[in-house]
């Protein structure tokens, strides 16, 4: 138990937050990959998922936690769904995106019993969201950025910690504004859609997201640069 408290110290004192995750089942990319190759997934979703997950796990672009759910589920979908979603997911790791969040949604839509189609087009919005948001913010990424991360099983249980990064801020930001369109705002009103952006981020300031970060991205965010990520993800000509 020292040497779990002593590398928790490190943690923080290096990176001065992290997010931590205290004794929670265990749950490896092994077990997630071996899982999937005894799944009734179709052999071609699959295939895809067994090719970049390993990468992905590596990258810290899917919490295994997250993605045993999110398989579980998908499992018992239709192979139409399995395929759009697998689809959508796959080209946002190929561009180094992380997706826990958004299997994460995917999970909620099918244990609330939401249309495949409702659930993939959300899927979608966020995804092209996220992208552009990712394209447009990377301009502005800080020269200097503390990282750190740790994990310690013990037994059936393991200890997590990581501090938050520059593409949490980018995920936050994307889906403020997912949320704000999937709501029924006005897609043009990028001054709500920024005015929504900066009250999520000063409430997660110093609680979810690093002080530093969340100040460096107020001050660059404007409604013109919103309208530059929106206009990006929906493919909208700007004069």
């Amino acid at each position: 138990m020292r040497k779990i408290f002593a590398v928790v110290v490190l943690v923080f004192a290096v990176a001065g937050y992290a997010q931590v995750q205290l004794m929670l089942p265990a749950v490896s990319p092994e077990d997630i990959l071996q899982w999937l190759q005894q799944s009734t997934l179709p052999a071609a979703e699959k295939a895809v998922w067994l090719r970049i997950l390993p990468k992905a796990f590596d990258d810290g672009l899917v919490d295994p936690k997250i993605a045993q759910v999110f398989f579980q589920r998908l499992v018992n979908t239709p192979p139409t769904f399995i395929g759009e979603i697998t689809a959508i997911m796959q080209d946002l790791l190929a561009q180094g995106l992380s997706v826990t969040h958004l299997m994460n949604k995917v999970s909620q839509g099918i244990i609330m019993g939401r249309p495949w189609t409702v659930i993939t087009n959300e899927i979608r919005l966020r995804a092209s969201v996220l992208a552009a948001t990712h394209a447009n913010l990377s301009l502005y990424r800080p020269m200097a950025e503390a990282k750190a991360s740790v994990r310690v099983k013990v037994g059936t249980f393991e200890f997590q910690a990581r501090t938050p990064t520059w593409e949490d801020v980018e995920v936050e930001i994307a889906e403020a504004i997912s949320d704000f369109i999937a709501g029924g705002g006005d897609i043009n009103d990028w001054s709500g859609m920024e005015t929504l952006i900066r009250t999520r981020l000063l409430q997660l300031r110093g609680r979810g997201l690093p002080s530093n970060l969340v100040d460096h991205v107020l001050q660059v965010l404007t409604p013109q640069l919103i309208g530059e990520i929106v206009s990006q993800a929906f493919q909208i000509e700007r004069r």
